[in-house]
């Protein structure tokens, strides 16, 4: 069952997840999805300017309430090289503020806490932009998770990652340091353990 969902999620990949579902992208510049060790997992469109754009004034706030994850995303987070435990959601102080929020993840970042972020996010309007070496699992739980339009799910690189980050109030989800040039509102440096 693992290498059939991962081989449907691969074909997948090449959605954005906007406006409460899943949409082809407005461009079609694509870029590889890899592993943390380097194994290949597909092919993702990198999103430019119109899908951001699509993905911002597609978001509705509102609320869901994700209780648990489903257990098959430990299976796509050890083929991207990761351990995650599906440890419970923990509760998350957003940045005061309104308006949209914009989220750029490390490949580290653990599952549960990114579905914390987002049903928190979901209320003021959030995008999410995984690294791609994330993408697989990403996909995965925004398809398990449901958001509705609350939440986007972009694919893409560092300069979407540049081009997302002056668009809203930045949660920065990475044990690395916010990048020169960019204003984290939050920072979440929690880190899942690599695969062995």
């Amino acid at each position: 069952m693992r290498e059939s969902l991962l081989s449907e999620l691969k074909e997948r990949l090449f959605v954005h997840y906007a406006q409460g579902g899943w949409r082809a992208p407005l461009t079609d510049s694509v870029m590889a999805v890899c592993s943390a060790d380097g194994r290949p997992l597909g092919t993702a469109v990198r999103a430019q300017s119109l899908d951001i754009d699509r993905a911002l004034h597609g978001l509705v706030p509102g609320a869901f309430a994700p209780t648990a994850l489903p257990a098959f995303l430990t299976d796509l987070r050890r083929i991207e090289g990761f351990d995650d435990a599906l440890a419970p959601l923990p509760a998350i102080d957003l940045p005061p503020g309104a308006g949209p929020l914009v989220m750029l993840s490390a490949a580290d970042t653990p599952l549960a806490q990114l579905a914390g972020v987002l049903a928190a996010g979901a209320s003021r309007g959030l995008v999410w932009k995984p690294a791609s070496g994330a993408a697989v699992s990403a996909h995965a739980l925004i398809a398990a998770l449901a958001p509705g339009r609350g939440v986007a799910l972009l694919h893409g690189d560092h300069a979407t990652g540049a081009a997302l980050a002056g668009r809203g109030a930045l949660i920065w989800a990475s044990g690395a340091p916010v990048p020169e040039g960019l204003t984290a509102a939050l920072s979440l440096g929690a880190r899942a353990p690599r695969h062995r």
